[in-house]
């Protein structure tokens, strides 16, 4: 035993550094910002959370989990199986289901008392077996375990591979034969037996009394000693759960109807059904093998398709699987967990919804929702065969339809065209139901998904995609433009721009809220491809066509309107399910989303925010994208639509405008379907001069944030910001301002910012006003030449460069004073007259010229401004300067009520003073 506890450390170890290395291969493959508000949601970057069905509790268990449905491994003395989620459906009692429309080919109901079975008691999600030399621990971990004799599972031991010898039926009978057994083990979580069926003589039970029921892990533990059961070589298992019948110790048998105390959906094709609701060892179920388009028909099917058909014909062996016990005392390591191609793979959730599913009624009503109750979640993820875990991968989330399941695209050739063509992960999460529409808790899931894809692949984060087919499409209209900093392109099909039928001008059917028009700004920097049918009967094509080419009569703008890019495909003929069935073929689609690059930081953002597109108790807050966040409206009162802010800001400190658009028409063809496409590209942007200015529209905003370094502005320096508001707000701006910085508004200095940790408050007044913050301290005075020649002979030269715009000073309209002293006192003064001062033409430059000396002092010149550079030019002739020395100066140049001072000395030059 000592050598033994040595072992379970190194391999604890071992599980550690796997775990490790998982989660640090996250801080990678999640997006990342310099500064400001993280792109998405919060719950995309949360940590893995405590998850008691995925801890080894018990020390025999140490291997980490394979978290991939239908695989195995043998880990240093363990051995895993990972089954499927919420696949524990019995029966197929009625002949029907084995489609993607429906999540089960079984049709075995729960007994409708959901406090002690929760309609999922008997769904397999792990089975384990560790070895040591004097017993063999199993564990059973289940889905839902609400009390701990809800459930019982089998272990049934074909010991000499031959189904001869043995017994044919279990001394707990589930109602179905397991021919060949000779041994077998029996747990119920209140007790458990082992049974051996011996060649002559009757068979032999044995109470196993070291049995563990963790009902906050769902894990049932039993370790049964050698002297009892001593397993060598290859044994063949055959593993089935069902309920416990505490009256008879017991399978509870289904019958036709359910009952609080029996299962029902007996059927014609099973009128007796057995007890089994689940199996274990399902390698070959089509749904994870579907990997070669086009095959949907065959693949976008539950995966439970052939345990239903087996569990009706009573041959639950036909998925019993050889357990290789040799191996486990040797400590082999190996697994059948594929590198690359598709896995079906679960994660734990951090929402607590509870244990447990939801009921499973009868297409197309899908009952309540949220549906899958449970914290662990599967997922669908294509891995192309190109990835390397050195080299980072693009992702595209591929969203599935309203009534479909996270399999919908198994077999499909879209996987290949966005997936294996683009070395692109593919990922399809399951959205807690049928129908979510990725709003609220299936929003939820998607980033859930995100997050624990990006913890266990090397994710290039700047490479991201949106995919998705009807109820899919909409969550593509949703999710690039809720959180469009997260995306690079979108591709929809079939998608509805709202939940459910959208006929402008009558809402969505199921609410104005969803309709993803009403933030369609916000996708200024995503390019869209949508695919529609000309003949959908489920998604009338006048939404889409509005959503794209806009329906003005209506005051619907449509990517057309807004000029943004986009392509807008009408396939002809064709339904709603017609490019399913054909595999959705889309070839144009792998040259659209071609790398999907993001940029995080455009010179251009347009957000709107909708706060009703909100659930704030999740944390899914639309307040912020790019370089812009915190979004706070006005009003939040709505009216026929929901209320809405909109901030516009373009930067000009990029250097680049906005591209021009371009509309185009094409058409073409994709067998047995031709199409016509209407279209806008956008051309190279134009340059334009680079200035640390913003411009800002904003409507019904209360307040906003604003990034200065992601949008490339320096706060150092004066900054312009040019804002047209239909009412009063406060815009939070982020940087270092220096704390001389004063704001001036439309040529008036209103006075110092409002500091706040990280930056400044400015206030900005309804109407169209233009707002400088620049410094007003010190300035650079590059040059001052006095020439004493004698008391009213004397000149002076000075040239200067000003640490701020000629609209952050107030000129034109302010007054120019020039002060030089020393220790001595004051020897010149002297004022240009704000009225003296002309602008030119271009108004970047003021000049003030009188050769007399008479109007200001002995100034004969003056000029300030330039287009870049404000530089500030005086001289002045026929003065008396006898108060100048060499030695220590001061310099001071008043514009209006700004005072600019810089010190110096005086150098002696013959009959001039110079500095520097």
């Amino acid at each position: 035993m000592r050598e033994k506890r040595v072992y379970r450390q190194r391999a604890l170890w071992a599980g550690a550094v796997v775990l490790a290395v998982a989660g640090a291969a996250r801080a990678g493959s999640l997006p990342s910002v310099s500064s400001g508000a993280r792109p998405g949601p919060d719950v995309l970057y949360a940590p893995t959370p405590v998850a008691p069905q995925l801890q080894n509790r018990n020390p025999r268990f140490t291997a980490p989990p394979l978290l991939v449905s239908g695989q195995e491994a043998y880990v240093a003395g363990e051995y895993l199986y990972q089954d499927f989620l919420y696949d524990d459906y019995g029966s197929d009692t009625d002949g029907q289901g084995a489609n993607g429309l429906s999540p089960r080919v079984g049709d075995i109901t729960y007994p409708t008392n959901t406090v002690r079975y929760g309609g999922n008691a008997a769904d397999l999600v792990e089975l384990r077996i560790a070895v040591a030399p004097d017993s063999v621990a199993y564990r059973i971990t289940l889905n839902t375990l609400l009390e701990a004799d809800s459930t019982i599972v089998v272990i049934a031991f074909d010991t000499d591979h031959n189904a001869a010898t043995g017994a044919l039926t279990l001394p707990r009978d589930p109602g179905a034969p397991f021919p060949g057994t000779d041994e077998a083990i029996t747990v119920w979580g209140t007790g458990a037996e082992h049974t051996r069926f011996p060649v002559v003589g009757l068979p032999v039970t044995t109470p196993l009394t070291d049995l563990i029921t963790d009902l906050e892990a769902n894990q049932i533990t039993v370790i049964v000693p050698r002297t009892i059961s001593n397993p060598s070589g290859t044994w063949r298992a055959t593993v089935a759960a069902g309920l416990y019948d505490p009256m008879t110790g017991g399978w509870l048998r289904p019958q036709q109807s359910a009952s609080a105390t029996t299962p029902g959906g007996a059927g014609l094709l099973d009128p007796t059904p057995c007890g089994i609701f689940n199996l274990a060892f399902r390698f070959g179920e089509a749904v994870m093998h579907c990997q070669n388009p086009p095959d949907t028909i065959h693949c976008d099917v539950p995966p439970d398709t052939k345990q239903a058909v087996s569990i009706r014909n009573k041959t639950p062996t036909d998925f019993a699987h050889d357990i290789d016990f040799d191996k486990l005392d040797m400590g082999v390591t190996e697994s059948t967990v594929p590198a690359t191609g598709l896995q079906i793979r679960l994660f734990p959730s951090r929402l607590d919804l509870g244990e447990g599913r939801g009921d499973i009624p009868q297409e197309p009503d899908f009952g309540t929702f949220p549906q899958y109750h449970g914290q662990l979640q599967p997922y669908s993820l294509y891995i192309p065969s190109t990835y390397s875990p050195g080299t980072p991968a693009g992702l595209t989330l591929n969203l599935h339809s309203l009534g479909e399941h996270y399999w919908q695209y198994h077999g499909a050739t879209i996987v290949q065209q966005i997936g294996e063509a683009r070395g692109n992960l593919v990922a399809t999460a399951l959205g807690r139901g049928p129908d979510g529409w990725c709003i609220h808790e299936a929003e939820y899931d998607a980033f859930e998904m995100w997050n624990d894809v990006a913890a266990h692949f090397n994710l290039d984060a700047d490479r991201m995609a949106s995919s998705g087919y009807s109820m899919g499409g909409y969550c593509t209209y949703r999710l690039p433009t809720l959180y469009p900093d997260l995306f690079g392109k979108a591709f929809t099909q079939m998608g509805p721009p709202g939940d459910g039928i959208w006929v402008p001008p009558a809402p969505p059917t199921a609410g104005i809220e969803t309709l993803t028009n009403l933030w369609l700004e916000n996708a200024r920097n995503i390019p869209y491809l949508n695919v529609a049918a000309s003949s959908d009967e489920l998604v009338p094509i006048a939404g889409p066509r509005a959503q794209n080419l806009g329906a003005p009569e209506q005051g619907i703008r449509g990517f057309d309107q807004l000029g943004y890019r986009f392509r807008f495909l009408v396939f002809s003929p064709s339904d709603h399910l017609a490019q399913a069935i054909n595999g959705y073929n889309y070839p144009f689609s792998t040259g659209f989303l071609d790398t999907a690059s993001v940029d995080r930081n455009p010179p251009h953002v347009t957000f709107a925010s909708v706060p009703a597109s909100d659930d704030a108790s999740r944390g899914l807050v639309h307040d912020h994208a790019y370089w812009v966040s915190e979004v706070r409206l006005k009003s939040t009162a709505g009216g026929s639509t929901p209320a809405k802010g909109v901030i516009d800001a373009l930067s000009h400190a990029f250097g680049m405008g906005d591209p021009p658009s371009t509309p185009g028409t094409t058409a073409g063809s994709v067998p047995p379907f031709t199409y016509t496409e209407a279209n806008r590209t956008w051309g190279a942007a134009p340059a334009i001069p680079a200035e640390n200015r913003v411009d800002l529209t904003l409507r019904n905003l209360a307040s906003a944030r604003l990034d200065m370094a992601r949008a490339s502005l320096d706060p150092a320096h004066a900054l312009t910001l040019a804002v047209d508001a239909d009412t009063d707000a406060v815009l939070e701006l982020d940087g270092g301002f220096p704390a001389c910085s004063r704001v001036v508004r439309d040529g008036t200095v209103v006075g110092p910012p409002l500091t706040v940790p990280g930056g400044i408050l400015l206030d900005v007044a309804a109407g169209t006003h233009t707002y400088v913050i620049a410094c007003t301290s010190a300035f650079d005075l590059r040059r001052l030449v006095l020439t004493r020649r004698g008391p009213g002979s004397d000149r002076l030269m000075l040239r200067a460069f000003m640490p701020s715009t000629l609209a952050a000073l107030g000129l034109p309209g302010a007054d120019v004073t020039v002060k030089l002293g020393n220790s001595g006192g004051s020897f010149f003064m002297a004022t240009v007259p704000a009225a003296r001062l002309v602008p030119n033409a271009a108004g970047t430059m003021l000049r003030f010229r009188d050769p007399s000396g008479t109007l200001a002092g002995g100034i004969t010149g003056l000029s300030i401004g330039g287009r870049r550079q404000v530089t500030l030019r005086v001289r002045g002739d026929n003065l008396n300067l006898a108060g100048a020395a060499p030695g220590a100066f001061d310099a001071e140049v008043d514009v209006g009520s700004f005072e600019f001072t810089r010190a110096g000395n005086l150098r002696a030059r013959g009959t001039r003073l110079v500095f520097p």
